[in-house]
């Protein structure tokens, strides 16, 4: 989290406590699932050897660093590539995809359904 961001969360007095608490934990979330969906990226470019890993790389940080920023579009667009990406391990027809495949749709849920998640983009948006 950026200290600017950190700071306002803490000093705004338009927020009361239960905001800002509810703020900094939809904080942690989002940051939670943007990092997986970083490294999950970041793991497939490494074990892969075209240049296309590294070009859906940098798609995704850019993605990222939108819902990061709060931005509507982006927030949508992932939860897309999430539900996509969930439905494609799910019809793998494995077991271990398919356990693999009800991480992104539980990624997708919280950026739509939890209410903190919620509050952290209204206020995100803001800034």
């Amino acid at each position: 989290m950026t200290d600017s961001l950190l700071e306002s969360l803490t000093d705004t007095p338009t927020e009361t406590p239960a905001q800002a608490a509810a703020i900094r934990a939809g904080w942690t979330i989002t940051t939670v699932i943007l990092g997986v969906v970083l490294l999950t990226s970041l793991i497939g470019m490494l074990l892969g050897s075209s240049g296309a890993g590294q070009i859906r790389f940098l798609l995704e940080v850019a993605l990222c660093w939108n819902v990061y920023r709060g931005r509507g579009w982006a927030r949508a667009l992932l939860v897309l590539v999430l539900l996509g990406t969930g439905a494609l391990l799910l019809s793998a027809g494995n077991p271990f995809s398919a356990v693999l495949g009800v991480v992104p749709l539980l990624g997708a849920a919280a950026l739509c359904f939890v209410p903190q998640v919620n509050a952290y983009f209204r206020y995100a948006s803001k800034m």
